[in-house]
């Protein structure tokens, strides 16, 4: 009669259950590889840092002044009911303009950047619809989507693009901020909008050129915001 020895029968008792716990419903290898897969092709955050980086169209802001020379870039906007502590009007909303600023010239930087409400405007389409005649007037089915000055302005300021949403800005009363020779400063201009009106084209960003009036001459597109006016 053979007899086996202890040793050999708990080495082939661990081998049994080794191989059962390998096939309960672990990991595979075709798993992980789906996972990781997955994590490699989800969408990441954009980061901007310079002025190159982001992304719109750019418009050379004056303010009227021949010595001021701004280049302002529409990066994004967004429906708000508050900026910068200021409610919105009841029954309408912000139209947020969010933006990014430096200097026209490479080589030196702004003594006084700053964004001035009076002199930046939004058109709802395009065209001649805004223009005004030679005593200032125009059709008064045009005042709607034509907003000759901005309700608020902030402050600028150097905000990484991913804090915009949450920075505490605040509304821009007298004065602005010295900018270096290639410095980029974020800041937003808001539009107060009608909750009844609805945006049927596109919309354009204007600023104030060769002077301080508006005339829509200095004007570039910009994105529609995408979320619902809460």
């Amino acid at each position: 009669m053979s007899v086996r020895s202890p040793s050999i029968l708990a080495l082939s008792l661990l081998l049994a259950l080794a191989g059962c716990s390998g096939s309960d419903g672990g990991e595979t290898a075709s798993d992980a590889a789906t996972t990781d897969e997955s994590a490699s092709t989800s969408e990441p955050e954009p980061t901007y840092s310079q002025y190159e980086d982001y992304p719109g169209e750019e418009l050379l802001y004056t303010d009227g002044r021949e010595s001021y020379r701004l280049l302002v870039k529409p990066v994004e906007t967004a429906w708000l009911t508050e900026l910068a502590g200021r409610p919105a009007q009841t029954g309408s909303h912000y139209l947020a303009v969010y933006v990014v600023m430096t200097g026209e010239a490479a080589d030196r930087g702004v003594e006084e950047a700053y964004l001035n409400a009076l002199s930046l405007a939004l058109r709802f389409g395009s065209g001649e619809d805004c223009n005004r005649d030679t005593l200032g007037g125009r059709d008064e089915s045009m005042e709607e989507i034509c907003h000759d000055n901005a309700t608020l302005v902030t402050y600028p300021a150097d905000v990484p693009y991913e804090d915009w949403g949450t920075y505490g800005w605040e509304e821009s009363t007298l004065g602005g901020i010295p900018l270096d020779a290639g410095e980029t400063a974020a800041g937003v201009v808001a539009f107060t909008v009608p909750d009844t009106f609805e945006a049927t084209g596109g919309i354009e960003f204007c600023g104030g050129g060769e002077t301080v009036l508006m005339e829509y001459d200095n004007c570039v597109a910009v994105s529609a915001p995408t979320g619902e006016r809460a």
